[in-house]
């Protein structure tokens, strides 16, 4: 019981006040039905939108029946009637449910489109499904999109106008505070368009003034979204190219977006490997936010540059050796007080080379709290040292962090990255990284051991990947890489589940080093 006590109180102390206030706030007031937001009419402005499509089919639409598939789970609704606050895979499905970002699908018709905001409305109009700022949100960005790019009857476009229109002033009057990070930015976004959308000063300033703090604060100087989960910065990423064209010329904050889009492109393509896919640090994973690739295509598209800024506040940072790209995290947990997608995976790695990678992070599967969930969080599911099995982070509850590692770094240079935790207490873990013409060499030491004290490495491998175990001290990887240690008691090849997306696992391979004592070199070597 104590011990969940200074859990909660380790992560309660890194909240802002502003959070405490607003989930008090929140807790204690409760929000009406869609309808109680209504508006009087309001003038419209014309908003331009570059054309997108969607990644994959979401909504299948056949004999009065609508089957959708969300993270890899599927539901069929007969006979039309679909169950908008269905939590059967869990609140993450429902919200994309909400979301409405099917209707980028080519396939489907404008009438269909039509029936099924009417069926969704209906609901919301008169509290049936819950109003939440988050899918709120997404959903008011997509619905402009659609009334903006397609051809709808007058009586229908007033119709739903009207329905926006609520639902922006309802997000006018619930923004995020208690959670503050990616999902306030959203409802910056969203404001943003909605106020310009209805021309409502009162809205056009909230979000002026939400945007560029948000923005500054969120968009770190090397260019990458502060919650340090490349996919995070994806999602984001296109939210700023899309508020960028949108915007005005003679608005100020068309440059403050410019600036930030160049900056989010240019960590994009240092952090992107060649068969364009990014490391799946924190909470990243493939199949959700559009691909680097795309995200490349439409800043061309819109005339924006790469500022290619060397990697710093964000953590990460690059060695590469011929074909070979390795990418460090040297950060510990950030932002302090909003860690929701943040791993205990300090000093973790990911190694590809050209097309291939070679280790890899076992990436995310879910976000329903679970064992699964704790363990994609936990320094056990990462390429780094642990101490007795024990997290460098207090990782708990699916989005929470208690105690942190404090890290410190020692040498960042071209060619050689050092620092040091004390995430496992009076044990300090320091782990350099080194390149040379040959490859590679990780030294991982750790100050204050206590003999017995289980020293374990792990090394993930993708599931392409076939490793040979010569002996205690030597793996062949590929043709090409090998891997020799210098410390290891024992090595060991375990299975596990990678992550190739949301509720999608293939068994792959990963390699368990013990310690003998207090020190292990590994060498990478090209060969």
């Amino acid at each position: 019981m104590f011990s969940k006590f200074k859990i909660l109180l380790h992560t309660l102390s890194y909240l802002k006040p502003v959070q405490a206030i607003y989930q008090v706030r929140n807790r204690l007031s409760k929000t009406g039905a869609l309808v109680t937001f209504e508006l009087d009419a309001a003038p419209k402005n014309k908003l331009d939108f570059f054309s997108t499509s969607s990644i994959h089919p979401f909504l299948k639409i056949e004999k009065n029946s609508y089957k959708f598939d969300f993270l890899n789970l599927s539901k069929e609704y007969p006979n039309s009637e679909i169950n908008w606050n269905d939590q059967t895979h869990g609140k993450l499905w429902n919200y994309n449910l909400q979301y409405l970002d099917f209707f980028k699908q080519e396939n489907l018709s404008c009438e269909e489109k039509i029936a099924v905001i009417k069926d969704l409305y209906s609901w919301l109009w008169i509290g049936t499904l819950p109003l939440e700022p988050y899918p709120v949100s997404l959903r008011i960005m997509n619905m402009i999109r659609f009334l903006e790019t397609n051809q709808i009857q007058e009586k229908t476009r007033n119709e739903f106008e009207k329905l926006v229109l609520a639902e922006v002033n309802y997000l006018s009057q619930n923004l995020e505070y208690h959670i503050l990070a990616n999902h306030l930015l959203e409802n910056a976004f969203a404001l943003w368009m909605g106020a310009n959308y209805f021309n409502q000063a009162d809205w056009i300033s909230k979000a002026e003034r939400l945007l560029k703090t948000e923005l500054e604060e969120q968009i770190l100087p090397d260019g990458a979204h502060f919650e340090l989960a490349p996919m995070y910065h994806q999602i984001i990423l296109f939210r700023v190219m899309e508020a960028y064209y949108l915007t005005s010329e003679d608005h100020f904050l068309k440059s403050l977006l410019k600036d930030k889009a160049e900056l989010m492109l240019g960590w994009l393509d240092q952090m992107t490997f060649a068969n364009g896919t990014l490391p799946h640090f924190n909470d990243t994973t493939e199949g959700i936010a559009l691909s680097s690739s795309v995200l490349k295509e439409i800043g061309y598209s819109l005339g924006l540059e790469y500022k290619i800024e060397k990697l710093k506040e964000s953590g990460y940072r690059l060695l590469e050796v011929d074909d070979y790209k390795l990418i460090v995290d040297v950060e510990g947990i950030k932002p302090t007080y909003q860690p929701g997608h943040a791993h205990a995976d300090t000093f973790s790695f990911v190694l590809h080379q050209g097309q291939s990678p070679i280790i890899v992070d076992p990436g995310i599967s879910t976000y329903n709290i679970s064992e699964r969930r704790s363990w994609e969080r936990s320094t056990l599911a990462h390429n780094t040292l642990t101490i007795d099995r024990k997290n460098s982070s207090g990782v708990w509850s699916g989005f929470r962090v208690g105690k942190r590692a404090k890290v410190k770094l020692l040498e960042d240079t071209h060619d050689c990255y050092s620092a040091q935790h004390d995430g496992f207490g009076k044990q300090i873990h320091k782990r350099t990284f080194e390149k040379d013409s040959s490859g590679f060499c990780i030294t991982d030491q750790v100050t204050n051991y206590m003999q017995g004290q289980l020293l374990e490495v792990r090394f993930y491998f993708h599931p392409d990947i076939l490793v040979s175990i010569i002996d205690s001290a030597n793996v062949i990887v590929t043709e090409r890489l090998t891997l020799k240690f210098d410390g290891a008691l024992d090595i060991q090849l375990v299975e596990y589940d990678y992550c190739l997306s949301y509720n999608k696992l293939v068994g792959a391979k990963f390699l368990l080093v013990t310690l003998v004592e207090d020190q292990l070199i590994t060498y990478l070597k090209s060969v």
